[in-house]
């Protein structure tokens, strides 16, 4: 009767702790010898893609493989991010291996957290810090320096000619006024740059309202295809029948689809023949809308990815680097987000989330 009442107790802390482990909101997977899966919980799963209800643990390896290979590679306390996208959601995974014995062997137990809202707000909360502070200072410093030289120029030329000094002769004021006018050049330069801070920083509250898919549509399609024909580039814009209805700020939403089609279409001229994008509009598993931005362009080098979105980073000669910072903005305040990634077939591919 004892054995049997330890053996019952047994039972029902192993049936306790697996309903626990089970439940949790980490994903928990556990590898024993030769990376065999001794465990995988319903949060796991899901960030797997695999189905919760499924009872063979080695169906992670046959569906999704990239990700059985991360977690196999993963050494004891180390922790790495991996990007990943299910059933249409863009995840960023944190990854944290811990070792742990049972008798005579080992087992890696693996914890799984998607951070990607925290670092994004995170990330974007800091750079607007930063953007406030600096906008502040050199703005301080600009405006005095621009009146000064403005001034000086104004003393120094009069009726479009040097005026005549008793101190200085008419080469040494001309040389003082093309001084000035560099000076002049930088600080309007300057002060330019300084907008597009403001542009990031000052983007007004969207002012949502309800407005059709379908006549969207129709008007990107009115936008975009006369410069595609020209340019010998196959556009195409299409919707899912459940994406009828977008409620948004249509004009902040327009800006957000104008700087990824224009990036488009910057990558696919990169390519002599067979240019395409593609804008498609539909629906998560969560009920929120998705639109994807494709392009056959040259892949974004990885260790570029992460980034473009940073504010005045560009790869284009004459690109100011704020189109995309100012699209993440404008998705942080439709509660949404901005991803890209490579698909399957080499595409490069931006995913609006709101």
């Amino acid at each position: 009767q004892h054995y049997q009442d330890i053996k019952l107790n047994n039972e029902f802390n192993e049936s306790f702790y697996r309903t626990v482990i089970q439940n949790v909101s980490a994903g928990l997977l556990i590898l024993g010898n030769g990376n065999r899966i001794e465990l995988i919980n319903r949060t796991a799963c899901i960030y797997a893609g695999i189905s919760p209800l499924s009872t063979n643990p080695e169906l992670l390896k046959i569906k999704h493989p990239a990700f059985y290979e991360a977690v196999c590679n993963l050494k004891q306390g180390e922790t790495i991010t991996y990007k990943n996208l299910v059933s249409g959601n863009l995840q960023l995974l944190l990854f944290r291996a811990t070792v742990i014995r049972r008798r005579d062997d080992e087992l890696k137990l693996v914890a799984i957290q998607d951070i990607r809202n925290e670092l994004e707000s995170r990330e974007l909360e800091s750079y607007k810090k930063l953007m406030s502070v600096m906008t502040h200072e050199i703005m301080n410093l600009l405006s005095p320096l621009t009146s000064a030289s403005r001034e000086l120029y104004s003393i120094l030329r009069n009726g479009g000619k040097p005026g005549k000094q008793t101190t200085i002769d008419e080469t040494t004021a001309s040389m003082l006024i093309n001084g000035l006018e560099l000076i002049n050049d930088q600080s309007n330069g300057l002060l330019n740059f300084m907008n597009n801070y403001r542009r990031i920083s000052k983007i007004p509250p969207p002012q949502h309202e309800a407005f059709s898919v379908p006549e969207w549509v129709e008007q990107l399609k009115i936008a975009y295809t006369g410069r595609m024909i020209e340019n010998d580039v196959v556009f195409r814009v299409t919707a899912e029948k459940s994406a009828d209805e977008i409620i948004a700020d249509k004009k902040q939403l327009n800006q957000v689809m104008i700087n990824l089609i224009n990036n488009s279409f910057d990558a696919v001229m990169e390519r002599e023949n067979n240019r395409r994008i593609a804008v498609r509009i539909g629906k998560n598993s969560q009920n929120k809308i998705v639109i994807r931005v494709l392009n056959n362009g040259p892949a974004i080098p990885p260790e570029l990815v992460e980034r473009i979105f940073v504010p005045f980073f560009t790869t284009k000669k004459n690109g100011s680097g704020i189109g995309l910072s100012v699209s993440q903005e404008i998705m942080k305040l439709h509660k949404g987000s901005v991803n890209v990634f490579t698909t399957a077939e080499g595409e490069t591919c931006f995913i609006l989330e709101f």
